[in-house]
């Protein structure tokens, strides 16, 4: 197993001479626009709640969940096992693992024999798309209809995967905020907003 370009990976992040260091998504600003309370969890700063986020979730919300820990694995492995571990194969040879930091040791032991680890977790942003006018928000925004799948989103390549009864959607970070904006302008089009996790359903929440 092969692992370089450790500063992709906030979890090798330590506190050093007083310094304590905590990762942050490329869609911070927005949330905190809306004046999103934010807590630290799993290194990262992360928005929690949001006003108006239950209103919101009644027609289509969208939320950060970019602190989930990103593996890109090649050979792309068969799906991996733990509680709410995606696999999803970019391509025939490659594959992107999602998983919350909890499961990390546990996925880190299935791919240790993989020809090639690299720990992707800060080069991607993921967000939420959940509530009944989901799949209406993800059809504005791209042309896909089978899911998991990657291709064009508002204009630039994404990737839409199922989640419980959501989506998210995975994009390279410097891109990231320029997709929310998107998919915000689109919520509110349909009658909502911005939501931190902890409102987003059981089976959609890291």
């Amino acid at each position: 197993m092969s692992g370089v370009l450790d500063f992709l990976s906030p979890s090798l992040a330590t506190d050093e001479s007083g310094f304590h260091p905590v990762a942050h998504s490329a869609v911070t600003p927005l949330f905190r626009d809306a004046d999103a309370t934010f807590e630290e969890r799993d290194g990262w700063q992360v928005a929690v709640y949001v006003r108006g986020e239950a209103d919101a979730l009644r027609a289509v919300g969208v939320g950060d969940v970019s602190h989930l820990g990103k593996l890109e694995v090649r050979p792309a492995p068969n799906a991996l096992t733990g509680e709410g571990v995606v696999t999803y194969r970019i391509s025939p040879r490659r594959a992107l693992v999602l998983f919350s930091e909890r499961e990390r040791s546990t996925v880190r032991d299935q791919v240790s024999r993989s020809d090639f680890v690299l720990d992707v977790t800060a080069a991607y942003t993921v967000l939420a798309v959940s509530g009944r006018e989901a799949r209406s928000l993800i059809a504005r925004l791209t042309h896909l209809h089978h899911f998991p799948s990657g291709g064009e989103v508002a204009h630039v390549t994404a990737h839409v995967l199922p989640a419980g009864d959501g989506f998210r959607v995975v994009v390279a970070q410097e891109l990231g905020l320029y997709i929310a904006e998107v998919a915000l302008d689109c919520a509110r089009a349909l009658g909502g907003g911005l939501v931190g996790v902890d409102a987003l359903p059981g089976a959609e929440r890291p």
